[in-house]
């Protein structure tokens, strides 16, 4: 039953590697139209951790045990990049709701 969760958890780290690549594709748009810094390679640098954590996790499957908080620990720096870039491109919005 262990082996199913951490297949669950490399599957999850996928699809927010793909739901950032899709931010980062809106937000370099809308960076180029608002003429903001280039801040979506952040995006970029957030998927590459969040995809080392994946790949970690499915090696570490059966191996390693301490390779999973080292995958852990680099999916939550690829969500802070994440995090910060969103923050300066869509950080707008809540100043505007509010």
């Amino acid at each position: 039953m262990t082996q199913y969760f951490e297949l669950l958890d490399s599957a999850s780290f996928l699809l927010f590697a793909g739901l950032l690549y899709f931010l980062a594709s809106i937000s370099k748009r809308l960076g180029e139209v608002m003429g903001l810094k280039k801040y979506y390679y952040l995006y970029y640098l957030g998927i590459f951790f969040t995809l080392f954590a994946s790949i970690t996790i499915i090696i570490s499957i059966g191996i390693l045990e301490n390779s999973k908080t080292y995958s852990y620990i680099s999916f939550s720096i690829g969500m802070t990049l994440s995090l910060i870039a969103s923050i300066r491109y869509w950080g707008w919005l809540i100043k505007e709701l509010f």
